[in-house]
């Protein structure tokens, strides 16, 4: 359960992003009291401890008999900004949801305020109007929530335009080659291999695998990954690797497959991510299957939320947070992160995390 200091501290950032970002116009009056706890779904204790701190950092001013008001000053760009840049369009699966709350808590954890915009709105823009605005609000950096880059992405163009540092946030491991920009990321090939590894020291033999359509598995092929198995001693059968959209009814219509052959069932699932096992949660207790008892589950990614699950999922972690954190720690100094050589950007990799919890190994 949430303590009054976090909940407040989230409804402190939230409120103060809307001012910053102009969500929550100057001079304009906010919600009363009532409603706005409401609508952010906490107590008026709650909202009343964010609004002393908003008031005491100069971001609103409460007039009595009259309401609570955005204060002028309070969006003035006299500060330093940070521009997050994320493609929060996509579905909530989407890593951009979790790692761009975190950049802005960092950010301004480090006294730094936060504009936030979509790949799809900034692509509207000239590159006039985007140097003009980096310019007029003091912004000294991008860090752009989005991956796999081909070199022709309009973006790419954009974000280069505004004459900035850039660093590609949760990116992929070739994209500082395609691009030239900075870049954080993580090995998605070697986690998968990780929990592979880790299944067969379990002593799963028979590990089923569903992976994404489109995107593989984790960056290995069907064959590759067949291979991968062999290697770790698990039985490389292609009737247990199914790949299928991100989908409740195509997840549990796979799981229920794998089950409709007595003879080949498996022992354990490894999912493309945290959320496909959300799903496949759904699909063992269908079939009244007991986790990990009767087949353990694997998840990827490190899904914060996926701790809801019961029992509690084991998963390769990414670790959202620390990609946020060294993204404002990249843009507070970017020389650093450039090849003097070349003059481009540097791959950072970014270690992820094996995390055993119950879904594999019962208390």
């Amino acid at each position: 359960m949430e303590t009054l200091e976090l909940k407040k501290d989230k409804i402190y950032f939230k409120l103060k992003q809307d001012i910053v970002s102009g969500m929550l116009l100057s001079g304009s009056k906010m919600l009363s009291e009532p409603e706005l706890a409401r609508k952010l779904g906490v107590g008026r204790i709650t909202l009343r401890a964010s609004f002393d701190r908003l008031e005491h950092d100069g971001f609103i001013k409460r007039i009595q008999g009259k309401g609570t008001f955005v204060y002028p000053d309070g969006a003035t760009t006299d500060v330093a900004t940070i521009m997050v840049i994320h493609g929060a369009d996509s579905g909530f699966e989407s890593p951009s949801h979790y790692i761009v709350p975190e950049i802005i808590r960092c950010a301004t954890e480090k006294q730094f305020k936060v504009f936030a915009m979509t790949e799809a709105a900034i692509n509207m823009f000239s590159d006039s109007d985007i140097k003009v605005f980096v310019k007029s609000n003091h912004i000294i950096g991008i860090a752009a929530v989005t991956n796999r880059f081909t070199g022709q992405e309009p973006i790419l163009k954009k974000m280069k335009a505004s004459g900035v540092p850039i660093v590609i946030t949760h990116g992929a491991m070739d994209d500082t080659k395609i691009t030239g920009l900075s870049c954080i990321a993580v090995s998605q090939r070697d986690g998968w291999g990780e929990a592979i590894a880790y299944l067969t020291k379990l002593g799963h033999q028979r590990i089923a695998v569903i992976g994404k359509t489109g995107a593989s598995f984790r960056g290995y092929s069907l064959s590759e990954t067949l291979q991968l198995l062999k290697k770790y001693h698990a039985v490389p059968d292609e009737a247990l690797i199914h790949v299928t959209n991100f989908d409740r009814q195509q997840i549990i219509e796979t799981v229920k497959d794998l089950w409709s052959v007595p003879a080949s069932r498996p022992t354990a699932i490894l999912c493309f991510s945290d959320f496909y096992a959300i799903y496949v949660y759904d699909a063992l207790k269908e079939l009244k299957l007991r986790i990990p008892h009767d087949v353990a589950v694997m998840g990827i990614c490190g899904y914060p939320d996926a701790l809801l699950l019961n029992p509690p999922l084991s998963t390769i972690d990414f670790g959202y947070a620390k990609f946020a954190e060294m993204a404002v720690e990249m843009l507070q100094e970017p020389g650093k992160w450039i090849d003097p050589i070349h003059g481009k950007g540097i791959l950072r990799v970014k270690p992820f995390k094996l995390i055993k919890r119950e879904s594999t190994e019962p208390q």
